[in-house]
């Protein structure tokens, strides 16, 4: 089965996605694969049935014709009219078990040989006796050993064969329009990102121009601290623009990425947070510096949020093992609500809040890291994420 897929590139892989005009494509098609499938292979069964049936009416005419027939006759009779015609397994024996005609067992000729394959036979269909009356008496003359017909076995799979095809049909359906459903999200939500940076690039380079004009003028230390504001919003706009763009893959060690983004939040927390760094890794990873420092941020400001203004304590630890390294941010908030729905666009637990920064968060290090962002716990007091990325291979 063959469809139609749209290719999506996110980082530095393409996920392949079902477009909208490809799912009805890929039904139709599906449709058509199995009315063909029916139509021929039912018509193939009904013709050797046809056969089959003129094949058993034509033996029992000559029969009719010659009802007297003695035991060497009959054998003689049997051989040509029915072991020559027929399309399964099958093999005469004596009343001493010993095989004495066969067709369709291959090319066997040794008598153990045949045997074993009568014991198979045997196992498929009882053995029908041949006798023949002499007055009140009956005389045996020997067996008939047969299997089951070729289109039998076949139409002994059909039922599984349609089961399976009809699940893996279905499956990739509905992981396909599960692909392009989440593409379409992810779509919306990239537009609104670079539109926004769009839209403040001219303001803030306004503002840098004030600045500017403005030297002199006002006290330096307030300048200097409009400046870094600036230069924080020129950076939130360089991530939001990267969105959807191919990232800059680098060999990085993340304690300085993460240390940095720590310090920074610490400044910007009150003084009733407690930040606990720990770094126990060395090891470098493949990464994008600007985006791998928004995802971490956005972590942290979670953790902020959860907090509130009251006392508490956020720990940021890197750990590594021999295949990966793990970021992991813990914060004593209240916990995360919402469950599976936290990764989805548009759903928020703030009043006001977009539900982008999760969002965003996973697709930079799923999407871009070919990492993990996992919830790892949730408790009324205690939750942690955690970041894996595989280590930078040497």
């Amino acid at each position: 089965i063959s469809f139609m897929y749209q290719n999506r590139k996110v980082g530095m892989r393409y996920l392949p996605e079902m477009g909208g005009k490809a799912l009805p494509i890929y039904l139709l098609a599906g449709i058509t694969v199995i009315g063909l499938f029916t139509f021929v292979y039912s018509k193939r069964f009904v013709a050797e049935l046809s056969e089959e049936t003129g094949k058993t009416s034509r033996l029992y005419a000559q029969y009719i014709r010659n009802p007297t027939l003695g035991p060497e006759e009959m054998s003689d009779f049997i051989f040509r009219e029915v072991i020559l015609k027929i399309r399964f397994p099958v093999v005469l024996t004596d009343t001493a078990g010993n095989p004495i005609s066969w067709r369709n067992i291959g090319s066997v000729s040794d008598t153990s040989q045949i045997k074993k394959i009568i014991k198979r036979l045997d196992q498929e269909n009882d053995p029908i006796a041949i006798k023949i009356f002499v007055d009140s008496d009956s005389l045996l003359i020997g067996h008939v050993h047969y299997g089951i017909p070729r289109y039998a076995r076949i139409l002994k799979s059909i039922p599984f064969l349609f089961t399976a095809f009809l699940a893996v049909f279905l499956l990739i359906g509905f992981w396909g329009f599960i692909q392009h459903r989440r593409s379409l999200e992810e779509k919306i939500w990239i537009s609104m990102a670079k539109e926004t940076a769009h839209q403040l690039a001219t303001p803030i380079s306004s503002i840098i121009g004030w600045l500017e004009v403005l030297k002199g003028r006002i006290e330096s230390e307030h300048l200097t601290a409009i400046k870094e504001d600036v230069k924080r919003m020129q950076d939130v706009l360089e991530k939001f623009s990267r969105i959807g763009m191919e990232p800059k893959l680098v060999r990085a060690n993340p304690v300085p990425i993460v240390h940095e983004v720590v310090s920074y939040m610490r400044r910007r927390s009150h003084d009733k947070i407690e930040f606990i760094e720990n770094y126990r890794s060395s090891s470098e990873i493949r990464t994008d510096p600007v985006l791998l420092r928004w995802a971490v941020e956005n972590l942290i400001k979670n953790s902020l949020d959860a907090i509130g203004s009251d006392p508490g304590r956020i720990k940021v630890e890197i750990s590594e093992n021999l295949d990966d390294v793990r970021i992991s941010i813990e914060d004593t908030g209240g916990g995360v609500k919402g469950g599976g729905k936290i990764f989805q666009p548009g759903f928020s637990t703030k009043k006001y809040g977009w539900g982008l920064g999760l969002v965003l968060t996973r697709r930079i290090i799923e999407g871009y890291h070919n990492g993990k962002l996992i919830l790892e716990k949730s408790s009324p007091t205690l939750t942690k994420f955690v970041i894996i990325i595989r280590r930078s291979e040497s």
